[in-house]
């Protein structure tokens, strides 16, 4: 893929801004999920979009076994040579090559907001999650009425939070636990800003694989906790 059209979060620009977990909030907020959803030693643990690996050493260091999955072969190979031994595997997570029912937890966090349907994806998490296992999901969502629509880039499936815990509900995933984490998106933004003069500049260089030209206002950040009912 060329530089000019590569999404956001896989341009070096963005990644100096982020650090590894190339995401608003970073390990410290995915560790606040991690205590939140309460896993034991040796709970079984899938990372849908791990990235660079950065969640996978949060997830290993607290004596759960992790496995990560993303779709891109270059995020893979760094992400092993920083989490060696770490079962790692190239998919879509529309399409997860896993048992039904075979994990205690998934993460996703920064993901379901580039897609413009997520309904497969939380299918597929519901499928693969056994009754009660835990759900860490941190993405962006779409703050200020009527904004919803339109949004292209890495913000494509963001939408209202009632909406998201709507359809977390319908695919069998309860939210037990909800929390707003703007401000860490906001300190992104700021770091970038800092950076490259404005976000305007960021998406030029970037050839406008970015989240989309619309206010930053419309967008925030959240964690959700949410649990697989029993069938």
């Amino acid at each position: 893929m060329s530089e000019a059209v590569r999404p956001l979060y896989e341009h070096p620009a963005f990644q100096k801004a982020s650090g590894p977990a190339l995401r608003p909030g970073g390990a410290e907020l995915t560790a606040r999920g991690l205590d939140l959803c309460g896993f034991g030693s040796g709970d079984r643990v899938a990372d849908l979009g791990c990235g660079l690996g950065a969640t996978l050493g949060l997830l290993t260091g607290r004596g759960l076994r992790a496995l990560g999955l993303d779709a891109s072969a270059e995020f893979l190979a760094r992400a092993r040579a920083e989490q060696p031994g770490t079962p790692l595997l190239r998919a879509r997570v529309e399409a997860l090559p896993l048992a039904d029912g075979g994990l205690d937890g998934l993460c996703c966090e920064c993901v379901l907001s580039t897609l413009a349907d997520p309904g497969p994806v939380l299918a597929e998490m519901a499928r693969t999650l056994r009754s009660g296992g835990r759900l860490l999901l941190s993405d962006l969502y779409v703050r200020r009425p009527g904004a919803a629509g339109g949004i292209a880039g890495c913000a494509a499936g963001a939408r209202p939070l009632e909406d998201m815990e709507d359809l977390l509900r319908r695919h069998g995933l309860r939210p037990l636990h909800v929390e707003d984490h703007s401000r860490a998106l906001s300190e992104l933004a700021g770091r970038l800003i800092f950076q490259h003069g404005s976000l305007d500049a960021l998406r030029n260089l970037t050839g406008g694989g970015g989240c989309g030209r619309r206010d930053p206002r419309d967008l925030g950040y959240c964690l959700i906790i949410a649990a697989k009912e029993a069938s």
